[in-house]
């Protein structure tokens, strides 16, 4: 766990180094096994153009939304565990340490880009868990004898965590998804050797079983997709008596007892009470309060311990209070035990007094737990580069006492001190302070001017007062200037100082390694150069440079011009640097199509006689189409073959007819001898398809294709899981079924044109569906929306049955038809306001139903197990035509062959549904699992 504590530091200390001022940042604890949801502030996601989610130090994209298509990598580590939902919310289930680490959701707007990063701590599983969750079971067995404590059936991605006795000691822990051997973890041997953890089945078996070992046994399993509790009372009986002796021999003392005393005594042995948990994160040097928000009661014991040390204690005797060092006296003189609240206080907290504290009080013969997690940071100053920044002592100043100011980890370069009231500056062993310090005869603050990336790192106070040290510690960040700009706009550097009248400015660009001198004033003279021919002439007639003030101003940026730029100023007062770091993000001007439309793709800018044309396609920038010494040549790709017409005058090009594999980036280039060469991007996407159909109708998917070529291979894939369902390789085509076994028997695969149908569909087909085709034009990808209709009603034999269209009043001209069954037999419509009912061929509903004219409600009078089955319900209107399917259910002695047909279904898949008369539910796209997520405090308190 000590482990754990020091990767969170690290990752909360990268954070201030290299945060930005745009980004937020959240930090968020979870225990391994349990899932974590992480929630993008709702202000930021509004009008979002794409959402990436990106985790580790290499930021690799884990999952992404691009419009409504939601997306996820194929990274090994999160197989099978991420939800990413239309906020932009990110769920990852059945977390292991490994997924400890930085998220970082980039939000996409068309005005920018706005960041959120989580650092996720995943901890080991505790000493605790909570006892009250989990069914129970009762198990008995003879003294010596053994006993097996069975789980639910494993799937093979299960954290496996068994816990013993009123403490909940960790006994035992397997993770099967990591394929390790089981660990046992019994720190006071009482089972040594005698556990034995099936990785198989996750069962636990005790051999040779002792009366020590009953107890109560808990277990917590972890999987993807949910996490269930179980616990086992275990009873071991001494050999000799039989369990009807044993019984009886109780029963008659106790009676005897009772007879005699008219008192009954009952054994009772110490309960432990595990209270909520806290985490706190707090400053070095904070006087912190951890207060465990519970009533102390007059004869309590009370007990501190960090990690395993006892660090402070209250005992009853004497209600003393003895506060202790700790280990290698890290507490000494620093800790404080208040017996009215129990609460501990520890002053100038340090970065390793960061860990695991527990609080235990004994009252009677109840013991109670609360563990405190804590987590120490460095106080961090930031200042952007530039500026000045200021260290002040924040502490009291003693006449006599001796000042230093020392810069560096491990204190070793001394910057100014004051010693009997002389002050001296230091440059430091290289410089990087030379005339850039201030220290404060007064006040004993020491300003840093100019700071620069160089002055990163710790500075220390050290005061000496006598034989007496006190040590102060700032950390400072400095932070480049970073400025983010859209592509086509102008951005505008600053110095962050006023210039003089003699000043000299350069202005530079790149890295250190090449920097090239790209504007510059020449100091008294006042005059100004600007150097635009330089740097590959990518500034010409782009900059411009103000006398007064020294900015820089770069106009109608384009992403080249994206880097380092170094201001020097050099004056009589000293010599100054500023770094700014520019990022111009790429304007892609995006169109959302449907299949089959047009669309027309037009440059900014008015096309010269003597312009070179070049349309592109593609990461792979694929020439398409191209004008050339005023020769316009738009048949170049043979996937745009008659779809492309380049306009001449304008340089515009459209493309018609528009299909999945024609969405992607499109890149304009024009090359002119009088402006150079001008870019720009479209990105170019096709709306998914959405296919709606009434449960018992069959699914059509359609690729588009009229004929598979020889070599092409089509995959089809469903759901979240993104299970192969159906694939054609070397013109041969096969269906799969999925584990859950709801596409047996229902899948059809057109080996001519890929095409996909599910037959006889219910609720469970509903979902996403992704389709890829492979072929020597590339790779295209198509998604589509299965929504499947149904309504479910169930009344008891002899009840009516009223199905309802949910119309308030049919309009003038609407039609309604109502059919049944297999046969989709006509039962009954509405015609011009009039309507009819109609009887099956075996009469089964005659003088049964009621039509409403004003509604098209349907209902079945005085039911029968007869009129179970499936009614279809078509509403023609001005607006198009609605289809709704419902499913009747019957309780009675005797079921139909097509009602017990759908109750199998429903009993195979584990959806038992049972509904009131009249109330219906509509089945959707997709539901989404439920996770729970911990809430954690994080408080300082000020101590006096």
């Amino acid at each position: 766990m000590k482990e754990i504590f020091k990767i969170f530091q690290f990752l909360l200390l990268m954070y201030g180094v290299f945060g930005a001022d745009e980004d937020e940042v959240k930090s968020v604890s979870v225990m391994e096994g349990d899932s974590v949801t992480l929630n993008p502030d709702l202000t930021h996601i509004q009008g979002f153009n794409q959402i990436l989610w990106r985790f580790g130090s290499q930021g690799s994209t884990i999952a992404s939304i691009v419009g409504k298509v939601i997306s996820y990598e194929e990274e090994e580590i999160f197989r099978d565990r991420l939800e990413l939902d239309q906020t932009g919310s990110l769920t990852i289930k059945n977390m292991r340490t490994k997924h400890s680490g930085r998220y970082k959701a980039e939000i996409n707007h068309s005005t920018g880009t706005l960041l959120t990063i989580f650092i996720v701590t995943v901890y080991v599983s505790p000493d605790v868990i909570d006892a009250a969750k989990g069914e129970m079971k009762l198990m008995s067995v003879m003294e010596g004898g053994t006993v097996t404590l069975d789980v639910p059936q494993l799937t093979g991605d299960e954290l496996i965590v068994w816990r013993f006795g009123d403490e909940e000691k960790l006994i035992a822990k397997h993770d099967l998804e990591a394929k390790s051997p089981p660990l046992y973890d019994d720190t006071a041997e009482r089972f040594r050797d005698r556990l034995k953890l099936n990785d198989q089945t996750g069962s636990l078996t005790i051999t040779n079983t002792r009366t020590t070992d009953s107890g109560v046994y808990k277990v917590k399993i972890s999987s993807n997709k949910q996490t269930l509790y179980k616990r086992f009372t275990v009873t071991v009986s001494e050999r000799g008596l039989s369990g009807g002796a044993v019984a009886g021999i109780v029963v008659g003392v106790l009676l005897l007892a009772a007879a005699a005393a008219g008192v009954m005594y009952f054994y009772l042995r110490l309960r432990t009470t595990n209270l909520p948990n806290q985490t706190w994160s707090v400053l070095t040097e904070d006087c912190v309060i951890i207060n465990p928000d519970t009533k102390i009661q007059r004869g309590d014991e009370i007990q501190w311990l960090f990690e395993d040390t006892i660090i402070a204690e209250i005992k009853e005797e004497n209600r003393e209070k003895t506060p202790h060092k700790g280990p290698d006296e890290r507490f000494k003189n620093r800790l404080y035990l208040d017996e009215t609240t129990g609460s501990l206080t520890i002053r100038n907290i340090k970065t390793e007094d960061k860990g695991l504290y527990t609080l235990k009080i004994r009252r009677g013969r109840e013991i109670l737990h609360k563990r405190f997690i804590v987590f120490v940071r460095e106080r961090m100053r930031p200042v952007m580069e530039g500026d000045p920044t200021t260290l002040h002592p924040e502490t009291e100043i003693q006449k006599g006492d001796e000042i230093q100011w020392l810069f560096g980890d491990k204190e070793r370069t001394v910057l100014a001190e004051i010693k009997n009231t002389e002050v001296t500056k230091y440059d430091g062993t290289d410089k990087r302070f030379r005339d850039g310090l201030q220290l404060d005869k007064e006040a004993f603050t020491l300003t840093i001017t100019n700071t620069t990336a160089a002055h990163n790192g710790y500075y220390t106070l050290k005061i000496t007062r006598g034989r007496d040290k006190i040590y102060k510690r700032f950390h400072v960040y400095v932070k480049e200037r970073r400025i983010t700009v859209l592509e086509g706009k102008s951005v505008t550097l600053n110095p962050a100082r006023k210039i003089n009248n003699d000043d000299v400015i350069e202005w530079l660009f790149g890295d250190e390694e090449q920097q090239t001198l790209i504007a510059e004033i020449n100091g008294k003279a006042g005059e100004i150069f600007i150097y635009d021919d330089d740097a590959d002439e990518r500034f010409r007639d782009r900059l411009e440079l103000d006398k007064t003030t020294g900015s820089l101003t770069i106009n109608n940026t384009r992403t080249e011009h994206s880097g380092v730029y170094k201001l020097e100023i050099r004056s009589s007062s000293g010599d100054s640097e500023q770094t700014f770091t520019v990022i111009v993000r790429e304007k892609v001007e995006e169109k959302l199509l449907k299949r089959g439309d047009s669309v027309t793709l037009k440059p900014d800018t008015k096309i010269q006689r003597d312009d070179q044309i070049l349309w592109m396609f593609g990461d792979q920038d694929k020439l398409i189409a191209q004008i050339r010494g005023g020769t316009v040549d738009d048949d170049v790709n043979e996937r745009f073959r008659g779809r492309l017409k380049l306009d001449k005058m304008t340089g515009s090009l459209t493309i018609t007819d528009i299909e999945a594999e024609h969405s992607g980036l499109y890149k304009l280039q024009i090359i002119s001898s009088s402006r150079g060469i001008l870019c720009k991007k479209f990105k170019v996407s096709i709306k998914q398809r959405n296919e709606e159909v009434t449960a018992g109708d069959p699914v059509h998917l359609n690729t588009a294709l009229n004929e598979i070529q020889r070599d092409d291979e089509i995959q089809w894939r469903f759901g979240k899981e993104n299970s192969l369902i159906a694939e054609i390789k070397g013109g041969t085509g096969v269906t799969h079924d999925v584990p859950d076994e709801r596409f047996r028997d229902r899948l059809e695969l057109d080996e001519k044109t890929g095409d996909l149908i599910i037959k006889n569909s219910t609720a469970e087909h509903a979902g996403r569906y992704k389709l890829k085709i492979r072929s020597s034009k590339g790779n295209t990808y198509r998604t589509y929306t299965v929504t499947i209709k149904v309504r479910f009603v169930e009344v008891a034999a002899g009840e009516s049955v009223r199905l309802n269209t949910a119309l308030t009043e049919i309009q003038r001209g609407d039609e309604i038809q109502w059919r049944f069954g297999k046969e989709n037999s006509l039962i009954a419509e509405i015609k011009e306001g009039t309507g009819v009912t109609h009887d099956v061929p075996d009469e089964r509903f005659r003088d049964r139903l009621e039509l409403d004219e004003k509604t098209g409600d349907l209902t079945i009078k005085n039911s029968t197990t007869k009129h179970a089955g499936y009614y279809k319900l078509k509403i023609s209107s001005r607006k198009g035509n609605t289809t709704w399917k419902y499913s009747v259910n019957i309780r009675g002695a005797a079921v139909t062959k097509e009602a017990r047909t759908e109750s199998s279904m429903k009993e195979k898949t584990g959806k038992n549904l049972l509904f009131a008369l009249n109330f219906f539910k509509f089945t959707t796209l997709s539901c989404s699992d439920v996770c729970d997520s911990a809430s954690f405090r994080f408080q300082t308190n000020d101590c006096k």
